[in-house]
């Protein structure tokens, strides 16, 4: 009868919590911008934000520009060393969000529940990808996309984090106003 209520509440538990969202994507394009008259860019550092604080000198920094150069030159735009049309500032910022599966019980004659007995729950890495495309002259936005992905539980190769953020900059760059040439 233990396992048998237990197992109930479980399932009413977990059906109970709201579906996780993955692949959210979010751009915004300054007022009156004609994109497709900027050609070249330069970069910023990018930054990256992690449990352990800010960093500009990241591993992954060389795929991150690696996956945001490759879908700007598919929109005619040039890296420069100076006096570019454009900058690009990149922040990734990871967290790990705390998801509660179920709660489980204990129940005894006559009771429909009890105190809990255990918590079934795990943690959810969830990264996002922001693009941010600025006027070099006026120092205003002109284009910006952030992406949201839950990554699995785990520990992931560098392939796997090639994988992730060849995906967010292409699902960023999706809604970008300029078409791939």
């Amino acid at each position: 009868m233990l396992i048998r209520t237990a197992g109930f509440i479980l399932l009413i538990s977990a059906a109970m919590l709201p579906p996780r969202l993955a692949g959210k994507v979010k751009t915004q394009t300054g007022d009156n911008i004609d994109l497709s008259r900027y050609k070249t860019y330069q970069w910023f550092p990018p930054r990256v934000l992690a449990k352990t604080g800010l960093t500009e000198n990241h591993e992954a920094n060389p795929v991150i520009m690696e996956v945001i150069e490759r879908e700007l030159s598919q929109r005619n735009l040039t890296e420069v060393a100076g006096d570019a049309d454009l900058q690009v500032q990149v922040w990734v910022l990871t967290t790990a969000v705390p998801q509660v599966e179920a709660y489980i019980f204990a129940t005894g004659p006559g009771t429909l529940y009890g105190p809990t007995i255990a918590t079934v729950g795990r943690y959810n890495r969830e990264g996002t990808l922001v693009i941010h495309l600025i006027d070099a002259k006026t120092k205003k936005s002109v284009w910006v996309a952030m992406v949201t992905d839950s990554i699995p539980n785990g520990i992931l190769s560098p392939d796997e984090i090639r994988g992730k953020l060849e995906k967010a900059a292409k699902d960023g760059f999706k809604k970008y106003p300029v078409k791939k040439k």
